[in-house]
């Protein structure tokens, strides 16, 4: 057994620490990613859900007046104005649903963006070291 064994077994030890460290960083910079673009892709999904309910409520207030013309009792065409003007209330929270979820997925991004300007230099210096990184423990209290 030569001397260079137990060095060799300690370098692939703190290498593994070190590709577990890069490969946490990239997870976190991807997961960041995609959080905010499916979040981007909630608000676009409200947002045609909006569209959807406001046709439906031009569609419940045609309708309506359709039935008014044909002389249909005065509180089933009330309750169809009713229905219509309820679907059109709740299209100002849908729009704001749809804002929120674009702003939280714009926030992840650049959550995602800090993240890399912070370590991305500093993965970057680790993977590229000559020589093995010390355990991560011992960068753990500075």
């Amino acid at each position: 057994m030569s001397e260079l064994e137990p060095a060799t077994g300690q370098a692939v030890e703190a290498s593994a620490g070190v590709l577990v460290t890069v490969v946490t960083y990239v997870i976190v910079i991807t997961q960041l990613a995609i959080a905010g673009a499916r979040l981007r892709w909630v608000g676009e999904s409200v947002r045609a859900t909006y569209r959807y309910v406001e046709g439906c409520a031009r569609s419940t207030d045609r309708l309506a007046e359709q039935m008014a013309s044909l002389t249909v009792d005065r509180d089933t065409v009330g309750e169809h104005h009713q229905a219509a003007t309820v679907m059109r209330m709740v299209l100002g929270y849908a729009e704001a649903m749809a804002v929120e979820a674009e702003e939280l997925g714009s926030l992840f991004t650049e959550a995602s963006a800090a993240h890399q300007a912070d370590y991305g230099p500093v993965a970057d210096t680790a993977r590229a070291m000559p020589v093995p990184m010390a355990d991560a423990s011992f960068y753990s209290n500075r």
